[in-house]
């Protein structure tokens, strides 16, 4: 099985096939950050979330924790549940995005965000050793009781009633299924469901926020004012307007913050996106007076640079929105929800006309990343293309063994030649 350890969890491991081994030891290690913690489990409905999860959860009860298991969950459900229920870790088992033969796990910590710098640390280096905690009792298993409370909880985000909406959700195969069309039910909404699969083996194939061909042709097929589609887990988020036009991440974010700004929420007219966050969406934020803040690729960089500047609105272009007022984490049904509201005074079409610059993404396969980067050639030719280009950004994937070139400019044509130059600079230093 090729599972992986995912990046959104405990870092520095994602070369490691994740067995029920892993998961064992990264449930007792927690066991060792914090004695007797009480953890909450969640995952999304591939095949091998129910081994890991529960693999996990004996390696917690083993280390004398005790464990609520909310079985299929999507992942901001296990951070709400975290805060709601005073727990002091939650758990996702899920690949997010990835194929159904991958897996995954994501730690939060007792305030529902991913575990600190050195909280990692301290659980890479015990599940690694497999240095397991002495239990001090043995611990608890029982099932998350009042899950459903979290489409309740969803469903109360806005007091928009979606009465006379028609929308298409997408829900991946994965964790979406169980949340999505009952919180739009639940707000009047005509809903058609698509991707609702519990099979475990298609989760996000040819569907999902990565696969939008389909949900985008039946918003035409249907005449329905919007599309959602998600992600395994439901953290991510793509729609289609009522025209079949994607909305990516970056215009997402857009509409979210001149919408909390109209409404006098958008704290210190702030928000905060990422590397790869569209030039075009900052020139137009910043004409409405709002500012963007870029962090590295990555929810975990934005919702901490939320934290520390302040902000309530943070995203990705891949379709991770954090609404800090109601989620410390991507939440894509909560971002599909306040879309919906705001479709009562206008078109989504017109709420995303922001002009977008070019953009080119390349992955390039090398031996040593490490070394690539530091090679003076490439560096000599990323700074060369990126005086051609509105941004260039160099990085290696935290993931695979490839490094990935990213440009953005005025022109298509522009960016492609910037990223060409670079890509050509690392096949020349690996020989």
């Amino acid at each position: 099985m090729g599972n992986y350890f995912g990046t959104d969890g405990i870092r520095g491991v994602a070369c490691k096939e994740l067995t029920a081994r892993t998961a064992f030891a990264l449930g007792n290690a927690l066991c060792r950050l914090s004695a007797q913690p009480h953890i909450i489990v969640g995952r999304d409905t591939r095949i091998s979330s129910d081994m890991l999860a529960l693999a996990l959860s004996a390696g917690v009860c083993s280390g004398g924790g005790s464990v609520e298991d909310g079985g299929v969950l999507p992942t901001a459900a296990v951070a709400h549940f975290v805060r709601k229920k005073g727990a002091d870790f939650g758990v996702v088992v899920s690949a997010s995005h990835n194929p159904p033969e991958f897996n995954g796990l994501k730690v939060f910590d007792k305030n529902g965000c991913k575990l600190g710098e050195k909280q990692e640390e301290r659980a890479e280096r015990y599940f690694d050793e497999y240095a397991f905690a002495s239990p001090l009792g043995c611990g608890s298993f029982r099932p998350l009781s009042d899950k459903k409370s979290y489409a309740d909880y969803l469903s109360s985000a806005v007091k928009t009633s979606f009465r006379g909406k028609k929308f298409v959700l997408d829900c991946a195969n994965g964790a979406a299924e169980r949340f999505a069309p009952r919180v739009f039910k639940n707000l009047g909404a005509d809903v058609i469901a698509i991707g609702c699969s519990r099979d475990g083996h298609t989760v996000n194939e040819k569907c999902g926020a990565l696969h939008p061909e389909l949900m985008r042709e039946t918003v035409l097929r249907c005449g329905a004012d919007a599309g959602f589609c998600y992600d395994g887990d439901a953290d991510r988020l793509i729609a289609a307007d009522e025209k079949g036009e994607i909305v990516d991440g970056d215009k997402i974010l857009y509409i979210l913050a001149l919408a909390l700004q109209g409404q006098g929420r958008l704290a210190k007219n702030l928000v905060v996106g990422t590397a790869h966050t569209n030039t075009g969406v900052e020139r137009a934020l910043g004409r409405r007076g709002i500012r963007l803040l870029r962090t590295d690729i990555g929810d975990k960089y934005v919702a901490a640079q939320m934290r520390q500047s302040g902000a309530v609105l943070g995203g990705e272009q891949s379709g991770h929105m954090i609404l800090s007022e109601y989620s410390t984490t991507g939440d894509g049904i909560l971002t599909s929800v306040f879309l919906a509201s705001l479709l009562q005074e206008e078109r989504l079409s017109v709420l995303a006309d922001v002009a977008l610059l070019p953009q080119v993404n390349a992955s390039v396969k090398v031996a040593d990343k490490v070394r690539v980067l530091g090679n003076e050639q490439v560096r000599a030719a990323a700074q060369e293309a990126g005086a051609d280009a509105e941004r260039l950004v160099l990085r290696a994937s935290g993931t695979e063994p490839v490094v990935r070139i990213f440009a953005e400019a005025d022109t298509l044509r522009a960016a492609k030649r910037a990223v060409e130059r670079v890509r050509e600079a690392i096949l020349r230093s690996e020989g």
